[in-house]
């Protein structure tokens, strides 16, 4: 059904509803409520198929392909939007490629229809102890797991845990975050029911560096587009001063880092949407997208000058983003070591 649909008529459609409904203003005040995530806006998001993208048909979803997501998530970045869409579409993919008729009836509905979320943890806890099917431990912190109603979590490479949020058991401690368009939330189990899961862990970790590395570029080409703006306008010794020559220059190598990230994601998600496995160079994609947003974000509240540093400008919510982006799902050291094994096949 991909085929059917031009992609760039759904990034504007969803561009458009996005500049309204994640602007500044509205992501502000998300960060004044304190909420784990906008339900409004997410609700919204739902009632347009945003989260049934790549759902089968069966599942009632679009089956529009992974491209579709990804061009989703690059748009979510540009919100920032404060909704937990990653890990959400994450664990609809695994349920949907592995879950049995009970297990996709009772998750891809609700997660479809915006009325639940998901959290995961993709690096299997250590410490987990199993008896029968139920699970006692820590599982850490858990990005977006304050507002999750099920938990995915990867017990090795080829099977994970589907815990409910409100199970016996399970025991859920937010922590401060400092970004706050997503929650962090520490996540204990103690005897919790859990039913089992076959995945693909490559392919779900894959599926997040480029989750990762698409709001990245998303995130980076629209605090870069205010910045020039910004430098248009703003006066200085009688002249813009995006006139000045060593401005431009930094500008130019922000742009330059850019089309180069992107383009290199954009390769990827095409490798990825054809179903080949490219779990290394999915995060060596996301490792260039990550340094890209937050060089990029962290410059721009140089170029901003002195109202850069103020807490009521939109430059915060990208560096606080990116700085997150690097960190969620692996770090880059950690991410580099596992392309490093994906792609020569030796382990280090």
């Amino acid at each position: 059904m991909s085929d059917d649909i031009d992609l760039e008529e759904l990034r504007a459609s969803i561009r458009d509803v996005l500049d309204v409904e994640a602007s500044g203003e509205r992501v502000h005040r998300h960060y004044d409520s304190g909420a784990a995530f906008d339900t409004a806006l997410a609700q919204t998001v739902a009632a347009l198929g945003w989260t049934a993208l790549a759902l089968p048909e069966r599942d009632g979803g679009l089956e529009l392909g992974f491209g579709a997501v990804a061009l989703l998530y690059e748009e979510l970045g540009r919100g920032p939007a404060p909704i937990p869409m990653l890990p959400t579409l994450l664990s609809a993919e695994a349920i949907a490629k592995g879950g049995d008729d009970a297990q996709r009836a009772a998750w891809l509905p609700p997660f479809a229809g915006g009325e639940q979320f998901a959290a995961v943890v993709l690096d299997p806890p250590t410490g987990l102890t199993a008896q029968d099917d139920r699970l006692s431990g820590n599982c850490g912190l858990v990005a977006d797991g304050a507002g999750a109603s099920l938990f995915l979590v990867a017990l090795d490479d080829q099977r994970a845990a589907l815990i409910a949020a409100g199970a016996p058991g399970v025991a859920i401690e937010r922590q401060p975050a400092i970004d706050r368009t997503r929650s962090l939330a520490l996540l204990s189990l103690d005897g919790a029911q859990y039913e089992s899961l076959p995945i693909d862990l490559d392919s779900l970790r894959a599926h997040a560096s480029l989750a990762v590395a698409c709001d990245s570029i998303g995130g980076a080409a629209a605090i870069l587009e205010r910045t020039i703006e910004y430098l248009k306008v703003r006066v200085q010794f009688g002249r813009p001063i995006g006139s000045f020559q060593a401005l431009k220059h930094r500008i130019a190598n922000h742009q330059l880092a850019l089309e180069v990230a992107r383009a290199m994601v954009t390769r990827v998600v095409a490798l990825h949407a054809g179903g080949h496995g490219a779990a290394g160079i999915a995060a060596l994609a996301r490792v260039n997208a990550t340094e890209t947003y937050a060089a990029i974000a962290d410059d721009a509240i140089q170029l901003h000058g002195g109202i850069g540093f103020t807490w009521e400008h939109d430059c915060h919510h990208y560096l606080k983003r990116a700085r997150m982006n690097e960190m969620l799902h692996g770090n880059a050291e950690t991410l580099l070591d596992r392309a490093a094994i994906a792609l020569t096949g030796v382990a280090a």
